[in-house]
């Protein structure tokens, strides 16, 4: 049986032997979720950083911090004009003013600093 090594107010240390690791689950609700195919966890209506329609997808995870943040329009903005671009507009400047827009906030804010290089200050 796992037993509780350490204990503070922010984690808990369970130590296991090997034998319990690989044994088969007895909480039902850990065997339910063991057994649950994929696609009825993650379903179909949140496809990824991209819609069917090649839109993208801003209420992905990979994103959401971002569109979340205080420079969140500014993403957006720019995350729109290069998927709506081709590559050879890119190439050519498209989107520079939403891209440098979105970097100046990010600098500006400081919004996707560290709390270890905030710590720093």
């Amino acid at each position: 049986m796992a037993e509780l090594k350490d204990h503070n107010v922010k984690n808990d240390v369970y130590l296991m032997e090997k034998e319990e690791f690989w044994s088969d689950i007895k909480d039902s609700y850990c065997q339910k979720l063991a057994n649950t195919d994929p696609n009825d966890v993650y379903p179909s209506n949140n496809p990824g950083p991209e819609n069917p329609d090649g839109s993208v997808n801003f209420e992905c995870h990979c994103v959401g911090h971002l569109v979340a943040s205080p420079c969140g329009y500014e993403f957006r903005e720019a995350i729109s004009c290069q998927k709506t671009s081709t590559e050879t507009e890119m190439e050519n400047g498209a989107c520079g003013e939403q891209l440098m827009a979105f970097m100046e906030c990010a600098m500006r804010t400081q919004c996707f600093k560290t709390n270890d290089e905030k710590a720093e200050k």
